[in-house]
């Protein structure tokens, strides 16, 4: 027969490069295939990635030719054979978001034991460790082997043709394979587990429980320890150092787009702190200005932390650089206590999650106060009827950010304000509450990989967002970006939809005033 690389010369003759895979950490991922692991036959030699039978019979002709064994992907063959080179064809699709809906709908196992584990048995590395270590080299793991519920649900496998070592599964197996010393650090092995935004949404969809988001977050920690982050994450935390802001957004424009902000008079102490959050007070200022203007409205005795606000160290907690997370965190609190606030009110759900689960879970600290996010604090409002709202007629879609609702268990809050503005209908989404779509922003690959990022929203936008609505609103900011600039990317996205905060709709039903 001719060579490997003569055979693998005339695929790329017949396919699209991007479709044969012969890296490593492909061969190793896909090495777990159970007729693979049962070593009846060689190693794998070749994965081919097909997405038609005129693919696949064109792959078949060529192999024949070459002497090349050929093997589907879930099929068993029943004895040994003599070849040099073995090739696996990869034919299994990505499940669309039609099958995921039905099989949510016949589901009603979502996160229990795995979760429980992890909300009570962590708040330290060490432990997170052994959780870790207990998830990838647990009996469970073994389950995966031909189950691809995750593939469909993962926000980046689209985005890479569906290709395993890019979904949910893939980057578990390759979790286990540096842990266990088989995959070294590689860029392949770090590219793969930054590609991920770490929403859950597998993890919720998982029958196995596997919480797989929590691995690749210790996983990048430990390339942190080797300093191998990519290099757009060490210069978002010295962003962080000199300006306080990831995006190097300097003090002195931090409000500069905020109506009225330079002429707000605040105490340094209060009963409340407004924690705004870097994405909010610099990229999305109008629901700034909404939060500012309710609380003014209501006469509550509230302040913020303004120029001295800085950031709250997500994006360092999310891609592993978590001493420099602790420095900020540090400092932080220490501003934080300076106001003697009794609660935080932000209204960003990765500040919210930060605060609330990763700052004890990871870091092993706590602020000294009760944390709320906005939703939180204005349901309480309502309830008391120190807000009273009047008529929006509105059919509005409510999108769940994955921070605020899967990782930090707050679904009902936001839905309750909805229902709280007369004539307003909430229309919900096909996917919801834990089983929401994320928008592709979190866990720092907006800023890694932008294009996966707004692939990943315009098919949120596209596929997922009900038909008769007016609005879509939600309640983070990163999400409110990645839908705003989707939306404006090409006509195969919903672009004629608004997207605001759920504090603007709030302010907009307080005041009677039709949304901008």
């Amino acid at each position: 027969m001719k060579s490997k690389n003569e055979f693998i010369k005339q695929l790329k003759g017949i396919l699209n490069e991007n479709q044969i895979l012969t890296d490593f950490e492909d061969l190793y991922v896909y090495s777990f295939e159970k007729t693979f692991l049962d070593q009846i036959y060689p190693k794998l030699d070749i994965v081919v990635k097909i997405s038609s039978l005129k693919e696949e019979q064109k792959i078949l002709e060529l192999a024949i030719k070459n002497d090349i064994v050929v093997i589907k992907r879930g099929e068993e063959y029943p004895s040994r054979f003599n070849k040099d080179t073995v090739l696996l064809l990869d034919d299994v699709e990505i499940p669309n978001l039609e099958d995921c809906i039905e099989e949510i709908e016949d589901k009603d196992k979502f996160i229990k034991k795995i979760y429980e584990t992890y909300r009570n048995g962590y708040s330290t590395y060490r432990n997170l460790a052994l959780a870790v270590q207990n998830l990838l080299f647990g009996k469970t793991l073994n389950k995966c082997q031909l189950c691809i519920t995750c593939s469909g649900y993962c926000t980046v496998s689209p985005s890479f043709n569906g290709i395993e070592t890019w979904n949910s599964k893939g980057k578990m197996l390759i979790s286990r394979g540096v842990m266990k010393g088989e995959l070294a650090f590689s860029n392949k092995v770090i590219d793969t587990l930054y590609s991920c935004t770490k929403c859950g949404l597998c993890f919720a969809q998982c029958y196995q429980d596997l919480e797989f988001h929590e691995a690749i977050l210790y996983l990048r920690r430990k390339i942190a320890e080797n300093n191998l982050v990519p290099q757009v994450f060490y210069t978002a935390a010295n962003n962080i150092s000199e300006h306080g802001d990831p995006s190097a957004t300097t003090v002195d424009r931090r409000f500069s787009r905020i109506k009225n902000m330079s002429n707000l008079i605040l105490p340094e102490t209060a009963e409340t702190l407004c924690f705004l959050g870097c994405t909010t007070a610099t990229r999305t200022p109008k629901t700034t200005e909404a939060f500012i203007n309710i609380l003014t409205r209501l006469n509550l005795d509230f302040t913020i932390l303004g120029k001295r606000e800085g950031c709250c160290g997500y994006i360092l907690l999310s891609t592993g650089l978590w001493e420099q997370a602790k420095k900020v965190a540090n400092e932080l609190i220490k501003k934080i206590e300076k106001t003697k606030a009794k609660t935080i009110v932000t209204p960003c759900s990765g500040c919210y999650y930060t605060f609330t689960r990763l700052y004890p879970e990871i870091l092993d600290l706590n602020i000294p106060c009760k944390i709320l996010h906005t939703s939180q604090f204005l349901e309480k409002m309502i309830k008391e009827k120190e807000i009273r709202l009047k008529p929006l007629n509105l059919k509005v879609t409510y999108h769940d950010p994955c921070s605020l609702g899967r990782h930090s268990k707050v679904y009902d809050p936001p839905r309750n304000l909805l229902k709280a503005i007369p004539n307003l209908e909430l229309i919900e989404m096909p996917l919801n509450r834990k089983c929401a779509r994320c928008c592709g922003g979190g866990a720092g690959l907006w800023t890694f990989n932008n294009k996966v990022s707004l692939e990943t929203t315009q098919i949120r936008l596209k596929d997922l967002i009900p038909t008769n609505v007016n609005i879509l609103t939600t309640a983070c900011p990163q999400c409110q970006l990645n839908f705003r600039f989707a939306s404006r990317m090409n006509s195969l996205t919903n672009n004629s939809i608004k997207i605001y905060d759920i504090t603007e709709m709030v302010e907009a039903a307080m005041k009677n005033e039709k949304l901008n």
